[in-house]
Order: C-alpha cells, then sequence, then structure tokens
C-alpha cells in the first residue's frame, strides 16, 4: 500500500523547466550588445577627450621650447623636413619633426594620431575632419607682411594642430594677421602678402613673435 501511494505522489509532482526560451534568450543578448555599445562608445569619447587635452598640453610645452630656442639664437628656427614638407610647413608626421628642440625638451611631443593620410592639397582649403591629424610648424621671414601683429626684425613663426576631435574650433586660439576676414581670390592676403588666416587650416594656431 505505501509503495502504491509513493509512486502515485510522484506523479503529481510538476515538471519544472528552469530553461530559457529561444526568445528569453535572444532578447538577453540584445540588451548586452546594446549596453556593449554604450559602454564602448562612452570609452571612445572619453580617449578623444583625453588626446584633445594632450594636443593643448604639448603645444604650450612646444611655444615654451621655441622661446628658449629664440633666447639662445636670437631667432626662430627655420624648418627642417628631411622627408618632404606640406606646403612648406613642418609637420609632425614627416622627417626629423622640431629636433633643434631637443636641449629644451626630453621628448618632442607629437601628436596622439599623429596620422597623414596624403590627401592634403596645399593647406589652403577650410579644414574638414579629413583623418589628418598632426603638429606643424612654420617661420616667416620678415619681408611677410602682416599689419596687425606687433613690430618685429627677425621674423615670425606659427604653431599649430591640424585637427581636434572634440573640442569646438570656435574656442581655440586663432592665428590671423591683416583685415579679417581675409579675401582676395583662393589664396587670400598672397601678392602682395597683406593678410593670412590661419584657422582654415588648422583647429589651433599661435602667432610666435621676439
Amino acid at each position: 500500500m505505501l509503495r502504491n501511494s509513493f509512486h502515485s505522489s510522484r506523479r503529481k509532482t510538476p515538471f519544472v523547466n528552469a530553461g530559457f526560451t529561444l526568445i528569453e534568450l535572444l532578447v538577453v543578448i540584445s540588451i548586452i550588445g546594446l549596453l556593449s555599445s554604450i559602454v564602448l562608445a562612452s570609452v571612445n569619447t572619453a580617449r578623444a577627450k583625453a588626446r584633445d587635452a594632450r594636443r593643448v598640453a604639448d603645444i604650450k610645452e612646444i611655444e615654451k621650447a621655441l622661446q628658449l630656442f629664440y633666447d639662445a639664437n636670437g631667432s626662430y628656427p627655420d624648418e627642417t623636413t628631411a622627408d618632404g614638407s606640406i606646403a612648406g610647413w613642418e609637420a609632425s608626421t614627416r622627417g626629423n619633426f622640431m629636433e633643434y628642440l631637443e636641449p629644451y625638451l626630453a621628448k618632442i611631443p607629437k601628436d596622439p594620431l599623429n596620422q597623414d593620410t596624403g590627401t592634403i592639397n596645399m593647406f589652403f582649403s577650410p579644414r574638414p575632419q579629413d583623418g589628418n591629424f598632426f603638429y606643424v610648424y612654420h617661420r616667416y621671414e620678415t619681408n611677410w607682411s602682416c599689419p596687425n601683429v606687433p613690430p618685429y626684425s627677425k621674423g615670425y613663426a606659427v604653431l599649430g594642430v591640424r585637427a581636434f576631435e572634440t573640442k569646438s574650433i570656435f574656442n581655440l586660439p586663432k592665428a590671423a594677421c591683416g583685415p579679417d576676414p581675409c579675401t582676395g581670390g583662393p589664396y587670400p592676403g598672397f601678392n602682395p602678402p597683406t593678410c593670412r588666416d590661419w584657422s582654415g587650416e588648422y583647429d589651433y594656431s599661435i602667432f610666435l613673435f621676439p
């Protein structure tokens, strides 16, 4: 009698399925994928902001070293472009970038990405987000007139950053000389050189004067 009662109670116990259905699994996978995408986007944005912060710090460091070079030599250095230049500018992606500053810097800073796609056309078109990220430097002679800048007798220089990733260009320094806006053909300010605006070529640009 006990035996039959035992088997009868076992038959009445409902079967519990502890697994997930296919739809439940797909929903869980979709949620995980969405969260992963959000986290990855946040991480990438944070990294881009960190690179932009480093760009500002690097340029300030280079600027100080250039002033030390001027104090020691009486002029700003000429460009050195062992592997060619970009429209006459010394760029951090080409050659020995500003190696003459080695006495003043433990390491010459370069853009965190330091990419040159080779698609730049003489720098005289508005700067797009074209995948080019590097630092630039150029020294101008005294005969390159710049009406609205302080008097100078030994030339001046321009130092810049090609592109930032997250910063608004409207809040960044802009090197420009002469009438504003600078107009007059595809290369405004040239022949004769009466004005120049480097903000169309670089997100960040500053003058260096004696």
